[in-house]
């Protein structure tokens, strides 16, 4: 799952997926992952990518693209809690997928934040488009193993590698010394 492209701007509802650069600084175009609708994002919105969240442990921070697999593994694919139940279903879902959460430091809207981002996210198939990269990733490996030349294999006559024309080199360059006539020269 590639969140890279994934934000979330301050102040609009939902997640949007970053679809092109505007003109330099202008910000992004972004679609939203609710309706599909296209926005210009301006440089003065605060976006958040989601690449670069993470979420607060008893250890070290976790990202979120981990937090929203491990959800996606408990639920094994399906939907999970309504972001809108109560802060201690939430919690107790959250404490599933990550035990090692740091309860005083997330907040419950936070945890809401999560679970709704994990809706969207599962409704517009971005977990899916990660086993379809898996599947892509190890199709191209075996047509670029298929297609290596092997070590023992001859090569034809004509495979001889060619060498590159080397470049001439220039002859150096003299500057001609001109003097230039009194009534040439300005101010005199």
């Amino acid at each position: 799952m590639d969140l890279s492209k994934i934000i979330s701007i301050a102040g609009k509802p939902g997640l949007f997926r970053v679809i092109a650069q505007g003109r330099p600084g202008q910000g992004v175009i972004a679609e939203s992952l609710l309706d599909g609708k296209r926005i210009p994002v301006p440089s003065s919105s605060k976006v958040s990518s989601l690449e670069e969240i993470s979420m607060f442990t008893t250890g070290d921070d976790v990202p979120l693209k981990q937090v929203l697999e491990n959800i996606f593994k408990l639920e094994k694919g399906k939907e999970s809690i309504d972001p809108k139940e109560s802060d201690d279903k939430l919690f107790a879902k959250l404490g599933e997928a990550l035990p090692e959460h740091d309860r005083e430091r997330i907040y419950a809207s936070d945890v809401r934040k999560l679970f709704g981002w994990y809706q969207q996210l599962l409704k517009a198939g971005e977990f899916e488009k990660k086993e379809e990269e898996r599947k892509e990733e190890k199709a191209a490996d075996k047509t670029a193993k298929a297609k290596a030349p092997k070590e023992g294999d001859k090569k034809a006559k004509g495979d001889a590698p060619k060498k590159a024309a080397a470049p001439k080199a220039a002859a150096p360059s003299k500057a001609k010394a001109t003097t230039m006539r009194k009534s040439a020269q300005r101010g005199a």
